[in-house]
């Protein structure tokens, strides 16, 4: 929504700082809470400018957090952290540094760690109790191969462990 009363670009310089300030921002996120503030064009690419040249703004330091957070705090899977970078408009080159810091097995890891409070959580689900796991861990953006192979190698170990 945009104001009609002229921007004052001074009260809107301050406004942007602290927003950046706050959290780590993409540079698509900021662009886009310029526009909400209706700041024109050029005024636009100079308060961005300002931003990183302040330090404030970073779209690799952005993408490393995003990664980061999504990947330890919300469980998501490598796939899934890349689809939302591209869709906060990251640059591909930042997309894989972020990415590059996980372990290859990372999603393994994430899918064997997710799995048993999955399965006890779906526990009432009696035989499809690992069906419906699956589907969680898949909306998590794990490969539906990756997760039924785990699940696989999971199963066997307790069979295993039951013999």
């Amino acid at each position: 929504m945009q104001n009609e009363a002229p921007i004052d670009l001074a009260k809107c310089r301050l406004k942007i700082q602290r927003y950046c300030d706050k959290a780590e921002r993409a540079p698509f996120d900021v662009e886009k809470k310029l526009i909400q503030y209706g700041v024109w064009s050029q005024d636009r690419q100079e308060l961005m400018s300002e931003l990183i040249t302040l330090n404030l703004l970073s779209e690799s330091r952005f993408a490393s957090a995003f990664a980061h957070d999504h990947f330890e705090f919300r469980k998501w899977s490598k796939r899934k952290i890349e689809l939302h970078l591209k869709a906060k408009r990251v640059s591909p080159r930042n997309i894989q540094d972020a990415i590059r810091n996980f372990p290859s097995e990372a999603d393994s890891l994430q899918i064997r760690a997710l799995l048993p409070a999955l399965q006890k959580k779906y526990e009432k689900k009696g035989r499809l109790k690992n069906q419906y796991a699956a589907k969680a861990l898949i909306r998590k953006g794990f490969q539906t191969e990756e997760v039924f192979k785990v699940l696989r190698e999971m199963s066997e170990d307790i069979d295993t462990f039951l013999d």
